[in-house]
């Protein structure tokens, strides 16, 4: 009854004013989400990405950063990613997602050849406080049941994240812009700082500034599980 209401309401209209020009109809609102698409699938050297059977061009290399937006019918929609093996096109793993108007997302295809995983979690946009950097960390490293993150120290009040589990993303944390620059420090999860549990020590991290959102990834340098573990910066969106 609504809508036979207001067609009723616009034929109205359309009869008293039959004599004059017809206004142009309104343009109808573009509705986005916004995506970072990353590839840390180990042992593929790349992938290709499907967004709701609309092929990205060109297949992804390991650690790329894809940044993209994906139009959407309603203000909350659900949207389908599928990312395939760029070689022989098989399916990794396709799933749904509840994607939201104006809201940023990661995306990110991880684990194994044999054991894919999709990792989806939105974006906190909120710049952090003055003087401090904003990150998420992900735990990629095949070997390592879980991780644990120092930044400016090894003491326990410098360990940022703790028993952080493989193919997991931290939540969002704040960090001192000096402390993240001084050192990172990344050990196999213990109660306790142990050198001897160090997998990766990152000195002087020039690229990193105060009041940015950062993705940080602990993962092999290459595809190859094999190649030395690095710590991957990409940044991310702010209000």
């Amino acid at each position: 009854m609504k809508k036979l209401f207001i067609f009723s309401i616009l034929f109205s209209l359309l009869t008293l004013s039959c004599n004059k020009e017809p206004e142009p109809e309104p343009e109808p609102e573009v509705i986005r989400a916004y995506c970072n698409i990353y590839h840390f699938v180990s042992g593929l050297e790349s992938v290709v990405w499907v967004v709701d059977d609309h092929e990205i061009p060109d297949p992804k290399v390991y650690a790329g950063q894809l940044q993209g937006s994906v139009l959407l019918e309603t203000e909350t929609d659900e949207i389908n990613f599928t990312a395939k093996h760029s070689g022989t096109g098989a399916v990794l793993f396709s799933e749904l997602l509840v994607l939201e108007k104006d809201k940023y997302y990661t995306v990110v295809a991880a684990g194994t050849e044999e054991n894919p995983v999709l990792l989806f979690k939105e974006i906190e946009t909120t710049p952090p406080q003055s003087g401090k950097v904003k990150f998420e960390i992900l735990h990629s490293v095949i070997d390592q049941e879980s991780i644990d993150v120092y930044m400016g120290g090894s003491t326990s009040v410098k360990r940022v994240v703790s028993d952080l589990n493989y193919n997991s993303l931290s939540l969002f944390f704040e960090v001192l812009e000096s402390d993240a620059r001084a050192a990172i420090i990344v050990s196999a999860h213990s109660e306790e700082y142990n050198q001897d549990s160090v997998l990766l020590s990152s000195v002087y991290n020039e690229q990193i500034v105060s009041g940015a959102n950062y993705l940080s990834v602990v993962a092999p340098y290459t595809f190859d599980p094999e190649s030395a573990l690095t710590f991957w910066l990409y940044a991310l969106p702010k209000d």
